[in-house]
């Protein structure tokens, strides 16, 4: 009798999925349409049709219908639910929001530079490309092109400008360490011109790509994972994290980054008789230099890694030649990071939009002459800066696009992290000693005080008693470290093996409603901000 390989019996199946997969999408879009004519219709006075409503309406629907024909892999695959959301809110972000810059803090600088790199080949930079950078105070503090008659204008003028054959600049930039971020967003730029795109949808496209980059390498932080995975996926889908993956920013490369290496980290902690592979450990301290790199005061985070267990590693030599790697690694990063402030009034770190009075020279001859003073503000200011009422800002606050304020629903959404964090553990979280937990909220710490004083020289005048400058997105990179470090997996379990009804709850049940109430939190930002003033 002829024998049927696992290969021979996973493609029909996966086959069927594909289908129904497929079923799903079309019924979704089918379904959407008839749905965004009867909203217009009870709620919007019989509008006329919009895209961007019938979107929104389009992700719900299919976000809910997924949730429910696809239970197994809400349960047992998170990662790939997690890229499904991303993908689907994300987009909705990327072309919901006006096409404009000023919606996303300094986005036209993170755009400029993408931009400039999307031109490496051909420097002939257009009117249209140059619009962006001259124009977004209106949408930043006027709320242009928040509705359809502004938004049609602003297209339209940008689209005439737009003349490849006629340069308003000749510029370019070569990728370098620091500002590789920016590739994401400069491939989508490239691509939409390649396409003969109208300018302001090669806009979102940049946007979109930058979006694309953070969902596949989320999804591939994640799968490292043991345990802990919810945990993961919450601060991937932190409606602040979603928000700036959708827009022109260098934060989704950090938070993505740093997410892998701690994935990687807490991944092989979890599996203490699995013996790690060089391409394993390479992967996961490239995660965390090339992660820092628009930003090297997050490096010494790297020095977790440290923590390793010498079981690990497959022989003693293995360990001694990664351990010299990790150190020219963090040597590299810690000199070229040192350069910037021995220089900080020569294109270093000095910020003059901070004001007149700001000198980081003569503010750096200040904390070494004031020690005690300094260290009060530092400590003061961190005890505000990291406090639960402000959790509410680097959760949910999306800057320009929510007109400086939280969303309505950050509080909902700041117990649901505080509720995953204590629950969202498993038998591999036993294997997470300690030690390598306090050193990643020790180290996170240690970060946070070197951002708030790189913000105290470059953007403060010299002995402030406060720190100005110092923005809540600062934070991503360490929420997930920290919140995985905090509490008790040993707790976790007794709690379950006690009370037998709590452990017998299905893991579908927990996932989709922690996962649909992330994705709800964005989905209400984005309509109440954007499709509901259009």
């Amino acid at each position: 009798m002829k024998l049927i390989t696992n290969k021979q019996f996973q493609m029909p199946q996966i086959s069927k999925e594909l289908k129904k997969l497929a079923a799903i999408l079309l019924a979704a879009v089918v379904l959407s349409f008839g749905l965004e004519r009867l909203i217009a219709a009870i709620f919007y006075g019989n509008d006329a049709f919009f895209w961007g409503r019938y979107m929104g309406v389009l992700v719900v629907v299919e976000l809910a219908a997924l949730f429910v024909c696809f239970r197994k892999v809400v349960a047992q695959k998170v990662e790939i639910a997690v890229l499904v959301i991303v993908l689907s809110v994300g987009t909705l972000y990327a072309t919901a929001l006006p096409s404009s810059c000023g919606v996303s803090w300094d986005d036209e600088w993170h755009y400029y530079y993408p931009m400039l790199l999307s031109h490496v080949l051909n420097p002939a930079i257009t009117e249209a490309e140059m619009y962006y950078m001259n124009n977004f105070p209106q949408t930043a503090l006027e709320r242009k092109n928040y509705d359809r008659e502004s938004q049609e204008i602003t297209y339209k003028e940008i689209d005439e400008r737009y003349q490849p054959q006629k340069a308003a600049l000749t510029e370019r930039t070569w990728p370098r360490y620091r500002n590789l971020c920016y590739l994401p967003a400069a491939f989508g730029l490239w691509l939409g011109r390649l396409a003969h795109l109208p300018y302001h949808m090669t806009f979102m496209l940049g946007r979109w790509f930058n979006l694309l980059f953070y969902a596949i390498l989320t999804y591939l932080a994640i799968r490292k994972l043991k345990s802990g995975k919810i945990l993961a996926a919450v601060v991937t889908l932190l409606p602040f994290n979603l928000f700036m993956a959708s827009s022109y920013s260098y934060d989704p490369w950090i938070t993505a980054w740093f997410l892998y290496g701690f994935c990687c980290f807490f991944g092989e902690l979890q599996q203490p008789e699995k013996k790690m592979t060089t391409l394993e450990w390479l992967c996961m301290i490239f995660a965390f230099f090339i992660g820092a790199g628009p930003k090297l005061l997050y490096i010494p985070l790297l020095l977790v890694t440290l923590l390793m267990p010498k079981e690990k590693y497959a022989s003693p030599k293995q360990r001694k030649v990664m351990l010299a790697v990790l150190a020219c690694v963090f040597v590299v990063a810690c000199v070229k990071l040192l350069l910037l402030f021995a220089a900080p009034d020569a294109g270093g770190i000095q910020d003059t939009r901070g004001g007149e009075d700001i000198d980081a020279i003569g503010q750096i001859r200040y904390i070494f002459s004031h020690p005690w003073e300094y260290t009060k503000t530092l400590l003061g200011f961190l005890a505000d800066y990291v406090s639960l009422k402000s959790t509410l800002h680097y959760i949910t606050y999306l800057h320009y696009f929510t007109q400086l304020e939280p969303t309505v629903f950050a509080p909902l959404m700041v117990a649901l992290v505080a509720a995953v964090a204590i629950t969202d553990k498993g038998e591999p979280d036993l294997s997470v000693r300690a030690l390598p937990r306090t050193a990643c909220i020790v180290l996170s710490f240690g970060v946070l005080c070197l951002v708030a004083t790189s913000m105290y020289v470059a953007f403060t005048g010299v002995g402030s008693d406060t720190i100005k400058g110092c923005q809540y997105r600062y934070i991503a990179p360490t929420v997930f470290p920290v919140l995985y470090s905090l509490g008790s997996a040993r707790l976790v379990l007794w709690v379950k093996e006690k009370y037998k009804f709590i452990s017998r709850v299905k893991r579908e049940y927990y996932n989709g409603i922690v996962l649909a109430i992330c994705a709800f939190v964005s989905i209400h930002a984005v309509w109440v901000y954007a499709i509901n003033q259009y």
